[in-house]
């Protein structure tokens, strides 16, 4: 009798492994999770024999035998973290992004309406001077910012754009996310555009998307910016909904991407198609904002687009990620991991995919962290209303562009501290 039962939960699909007594869990815990690589990971037959039992975790078990490159992404976490970011739209956190630029200044990217940093009035474009009275480098950063757990208390100084320093004591708590971090609605030139930065797809961002779109059918919108810039991806139903907001009446009913499996299961391989929404725009292109860390279900979207619209890049190109993951998790409750590896690729109906080295832009631009998200100023804004011939040329002379730095495995995907 097969040891795996499974269910399709949103993304992912949830799997049940069984184990034995406490005394044999981390033996078999490993054991499950190479058999379960060697049977649903999507490059399997390029495993390397291992003895699992040689590892002191499943964490450190996928992390070594993952095939990398091209694998980056599979990973395992705990179910209650994995829970909380899908299904509660929280992390545990200080409720911020961040990027060190050219010169090794740690940048504010953004933040979360519920992070404390956004109560005290920081935000994107501001610097983080010291944390705990040492100044972070990329080398150091992971560790200045401490463990995943409530209650880590650090001490920071911050420059804000003026000039001014502040020094604020934050402690680490549940982070409730908004996945929407701005949206604007710009009449120029006679022309309706609008704007939205979206940070991930996760159950709540379907609402926050509806309320967008909304805002944007009832404003007469005819050009559409969609900012992806930070987006490392999520739920894949989540992700067809903005395709089906977009793509209107133009993909109704046609392929939105097709899954393919490895050669064990491929009787899993099927189609996903377009839908409509009472709130999809009627356009005829779409002007998308990327980096390298626009990745998985944002590059899903931008790839299912491409064969029914004009689909425009503005900025830098996108990760790379043209697979997607299951979630695998213990049955017995007292074992809290999961497992989630890469188990299927997605091609678009024109059977395009595997842009492992990202999808390339038609206009570069720099992510100018110093500008506020929405300002016609900004680099990646700007050069995107140019494009439409709507924009300000050369308003900037200068900018500052910057390196994201995200967590390893989920935190990757959440790209938020």
């Amino acid at each position: 009798m097969s040891r795996f039962k499974l269910t399709l939960l949103l993304l992912t699909a949830l799997t049940s492994l069984s184990s034995c007594d406490k005394e044999e869990q981390k033996v078999n815990v490993n054991k499950e999770v190479y058999n379960l690589m060697k049977d649903w990971y999507y490059w399997y037959n390029q495993l390397p024999n291992v003895d699992p039992n040689s590892y002191p975790n499943p964490v450190e078990l996928v992390k070594a035998i993952r095939v990398n490159p091209p694998d980056r992404w599979s990973y395992v976490t705990t179910k209650q973290e994995l829970d909380a970011y899908y299904k509660q739209a929280a992390y545990v956190g200080f409720g911020f992004g961040t990027a060190f630029t050219a010169n090794n200044k740690l940048i504010i990217t953004f933040v979360f309406k519920t992070s404390p940093l956004y109560a005290n009035g920081i935000g994107r474009g501001w610097e983080i001077v010291s944390i705990d009275g040492q100044t972070p480098t990329p080398d150091n950063y992971s560790t200045l910012i401490g463990p995943s757990e409530v209650g880590v208390t650090k001490t920071f100084v911050f420059k804000s754009p003026s000039g001014q320093t502040f020094q604020h004591t934050f402690s680490k708590a549940q982070i409730e996310m908004n996945t929407v971090l701005l949206d604007s609605v710009y009449t120029i030139n006679g022309k309706k555009i609008g704007y939205f930065v979206l940070k991930g797809f996760i159950e709540k961002t379907k609402d926050e998307l509806n309320l967008v779109f909304q805002k944007f059918k009832n404003a007469g919108v005819s050009e559409l910016v969609c900012d992806l810039r930070y987006n490392g991806g999520g739920q894949v139903n989540v992700s067809q909904l903005l395709g089906d907001l977009i793509g209107g009446s133009i993909a109704f009913g046609r392929v939105f991407g097709q899954y393919i499996h490895n050669d064990k299961h491929s009787d899993k391989n099927s189609y996903m198609y377009f839908s409509t929404n009472q709130y999809s725009l009627e356009i005829q292109r779409a002007i998308f904002i990327t980096t390298s860390s626009t990745a998985s279900a944002s590059e899903l979207v931008i790839n299912a687009l491409k064969p029914y619209m004009g689909v425009v890049l503005v900025g830098s190109k996108t990760h790379g990620k043209p697979v997607g993951m299951y979630t695998f998790e213990f049955k017995d409750p007292s074992i809290d991991w999961a497992i989630v590896p890469v188990c299927f690729s997605i091609r678009n109906a024109n059977n395009e995919g595997d842009y492992f080295d990202g999808i390339p832009v038609t206009v570069e631009a720099a992510d100018d962290v110093f500008t506020p998200f929405g300002e016609v100023t900004e680099s990646s804004l700007n050069a995107a209303l140019n494009y439409l011939g709507l924009g300000t040329k050369a308003v900037k002379t200068t900018y500052v562009t910057a390196r994201p730095i995200t967590g390893k495995g989920l935190y990757e995907e959440i790209g938020a501290w």
